[in-house]
């Protein structure tokens, strides 16, 4: 298993869903608001998936990029640790032009944000 640094220098593991630190502090931060933007977050992340898709079909590498950006940023927000680096490999890939052969990643994106939905469930005693 190895560790990577997210960009606050915390130490994560590749197999870790959610970041409980990083989970918390935003749970702190927007105290009753925070089960709201979990929701939005969760709706725009399958929003984006399906769109990634429809992107991955057409080659549109530019909309792909622009899609696993997205993605990327919600995720770090909230500590989402696999969508995050899910996210940002595909928009790496996207910037070399490879969308068209990335439908694996993006199902990949797809399981992780089910993982994600499932860990932030159980965090928050749903």
């Amino acid at each position: 298993m190895a560790t990577i640094t997210n960009k606050d220098m915390t130490a994560i593991t590749d197999d870790e869903i959610i970041n409980a630190e990083q989970f918390e502090d935003m749970r702190d931060l927007l105290e009753e608001d925070f089960v709201d933007l979990i929701q939005v977050y969760l709706t725009d992340c399958r929003h984006r998936i399906t769109k990634l898709r429809q992107a991955q079909q057409e080659e549109d590498n530019a909309n792909g990029f622009e899609l696993a950006h997205a993605l990327k940023g919600a995720s770090v927000n909230l500590g989402a640790t696999q969508m995050t680096r899910l996210g940002s490999q595909l928009q790496e890939l996207c910037r070399e032009r490879l969308i068209s052969e990335q439908a694996p990643l993006i199902e990949d994106i797809a399981i992780a944000l089910q993982r994600a939905e499932q860990d932030i469930n159980q965090r928050l005693g749903q």
